[in-house]
């Protein structure tokens, strides 16, 4: 048998960190980050601990990773230029994609909301987070202000916080959840012509 070359290692590298990745998601999502053990990781990836360890330095490091693909999903989704101004189609898009991503993914969504309610988890997830999405909350403002909202951020935080909440009660009833319905009302409440 002949040695494997650079890319068949690298491919085998990429398909063991996503094995773990998705393992770490749906045990954090479905038992939290506090009790969800790296072995338990391991045994849902069909993995050894160890090997864990090789790709992770820590739990704390595995629940970043995670955070980051879900961030990149979810902004890669909103396909939003950070070099333009929010457009009325940009924000439409937005309300679109986080309603629908949310029956798409919803253990991304689980995790996203139980780590919202862990003070110390949510304090890791923010201060390693806050870059990137510092450029969408900036976005969101700006476009609020050309809107003429008298206080951009507040509106922002609004407008973030109706989406969040949103996003729960999909998770808490998705199949008679109104969707289109709410889509058309937030269209109507947010984007000023």
């Amino acid at each position: 048998m002949s040695p494997r070359t650079k890319a068949q290692i690298e491919a085998i590298r990429q398909e063991k960190e996503a094995l773990i990745l998705e393992a770490a998601l749906k045990l954090f999502a479905n038992y939290g980050f506090h009790s969800t053990t790296i072995s338990q990781i391991a045994k849902s990836a069909g993995i050894s601990k160890g090997l864990v360890y090789t790709y992770f330095e820590s739990k704390e490091a595995l629940l970043l990773a995670v955070f980051h693909d879900i961030s990149d999903f979810v902004f890669d989704r909103f396909a939003i230029n950070p070099e333009q101004p929010l457009t009325d189609e940009d924000v439409e898009r937005i309300i679109r994609v986080s309603i629908d991503i949310t029956l798409e993914q919803p253990e991304k969504w689980k995790l996203y909301m139980a780590m919202a309610f862990q003070p110390q988890v949510t304090s890791l997830l923010f201060d390693n987070l806050m870059e990137e999405m510092q450029v969408y909350i900036q976005r969101l403002i700006a476009y609020f202000a050309d809107k003429g909202y008298e206080d951009p951020v507040a509106q922002m935080r609004y407008f973030s916080a109706v989406l969040d909440g949103l996003q729960m009660h999909i998770l808490l009833d998705p199949e008679n959840f109104p969707l289109e319905y709410t889509k058309t009302q937030l269209i109507q409440q947010f984007i000023r012509t």
